[in-house]
């Protein structure tokens, strides 16, 4: 493991944000444990995400996400390059956002059977985690309790479920399952399989090995936050790098963002003399909508 690993039930509250508080000024990734999600739950998302991606891809496809306004639904190997000065990413995807925001495309339960139940559950148990996340935010950045509410009452939340088939025997020059980027919103929270292949940068250059964690969810920040805490904390570049020949992953990612029409600009406890703010207010669904336009490669 290269990142810090924290047991959220392993110290008070304000133990727990400071040592946040250092790791995201370092490496902008921590993984948790401790955290509260059944195990069930997630083992029902990722058979469900099995059984879905599982199907013909001309099946698959009835749910593409070009077909729905919303950018919801399936998107197929090649469709985004989250690197766009590499080749097209190794993956397939699908994208559920919250429903009272708009709906989502569903699998036909006779297909998928299950489908909807287990990622509504999912969905559930990882919002009520990313709220738990963003109130030691609040402790590391010396904030009152519940000083972000008013910035997610009705947050964004998109759970993606994310496939990266068997590496080929040959791959185009530069070609990775998913492109070195930064995450776009407020929080990210990943679970994934055993079979490795995140990596992290760090500030020197260096890339990481994201070694799994049982039962972990990787945690980091987007670019939002970073602007929230004026560069305080780190938006890290990461990347997904093919393994062996004949090996697939693996993930589910949960993004936890602002409302739409939250107001973002430095947090005051995050500017002073010696720092001064260096970013604009922009809203958060102006800053979203701009990045998925600079990573489709159609729609």
């Amino acid at each position: 493991m290269t990142i810090l690993l924290l047991d959220l039930e392993s110290a008070p509250p304000a133990e727990l944000a400071r040592r946040l508080d250092d790791a995201l000024r370092a490496d902008g990734f921590v993984a948790v444990t401790g955290h509260g999600v059944p195990a069930d739950v997630v083992a029902a998302a990722f058979d469900a995400s099995r059984r879905f991606f599982a199907l013909p891809e001309a099946v698959k496809c009835r749910w593409h996400i070009d077909r729905w306004p919303l950018h919801r639904g399936f998107d197929p190997v090649g469709w985004q390059a989250l690197d766009p000065n590499r080749p097209a990413d190794l993956k397939e995807s699908f994208y559920l956002g919250v429903e009272a925001l708009g709906p989502n495309q569903w699998p036909d339960e006779a297909l998928v059977p299950g489908f909807r139940a287990a990622l509504d559950a999912y969905a559930a148990a990882l919002r009520t985690l990313a709220a738990r996340m963003m109130g030691l935010f609040e402790l590391a950045l010396s904030l009152p309790p519940r000083h972000f509410d008013v910035y997610t009452r009705r947050p964004n939340c998109v759970t993606r479920l994310l496939h990266y088939p068997p590496a080929p025997a040959v791959v185009l020059p530069g070609q990775l399952g998913c492109g070195a980027h930064t995450d776009w919103g407020a929080l990210t929270l990943l679970a994934q399989d055993d079979a490795g292949g995140l990596q992290v940068q760090r500030a020197d250059g260096r890339w990481l090995d994201v070694e799994p964690v049982p039962g972990a969810f990787v945690v980091n920040i987007g670019d939002m936050t970073r602007r929230w805490t004026n560069d305080r904390w780190r938006s890290t570049m990461h990347r997904v790098v093919p393994r062996r020949v004949g090996i697939e992953r693996w993930s589910i990612a949960f993004f936890f963002d602002l409302d739409a029409d939250a107001l973002v600009a430095p947090l005051p406890t995050c500017v002073d003399a010696a720092h001064p703010a260096r970013y604009a207010p922009i809203t958060a669904g102006e800053h979203l909508a701009e990045m998925y336009r600079r990573t489709t490669l159609s729609g």
